[in-house]
């Protein structure tokens, strides 16, 4: 009865700890809409929409109301390719996770323009970068 009793004990708190991990907001994974993607995972992410790409650092942070912040590099797409490439523009990213809902803006520092708030699902579809 005793090793009963001590199963059941350990069981509930695995039980209750787990289910309370399972209401933290969480950035990590991959999200897509209409407009961008995004794929985080804990060294980074990487950031596609239609005529742009962006990097996302290591150092990012997401709080436990779901804010989200980072910094990283950001690339302006569109036209015939530069034969040194893009260069690339210091960026913030900053949004907020709520369930599977993730809205994203991205602060180009410096020319301080700020691309519109991007609105992620949670595993929804990838947009690769395309410019006409």
């Amino acid at each position: 009865m005793r090793a009963f009793t001590f199963f059941f004990f350990f069981a509930l708190v695995i039980g209750c700890s787990s289910s309370s991990e399972q209401g933290e907001p969480n950035v990590v994974g991959d999200w897509g809409g209409t407009q961008a993607s995004l794929t985080m995972t804990r060294s980074g992410g990487d950031l596609s929409y239609a005529c742009g790409a962006g990097t996302i650092d290591a150092t990012w942070t997401l709080s436990s109301d779901g804010h989200f912040a980072g910094t990283g590099e950001h690339f302006f797409g569109g036209g015939p390719l530069p034969v040194q490439g893009r260069p690339p523009h210091p960026a913030l990213y900053a949004g907020n996770v709520d369930g599977d809902t993730l809205t994203l803006s991205v602060t180009v520092t410096d020319l301080g323009q700020t691309l519109r708030p991007f609105t992620l699902m949670r595993g929804g579809p990838a947009v690769v970068e395309r410019c006409v």
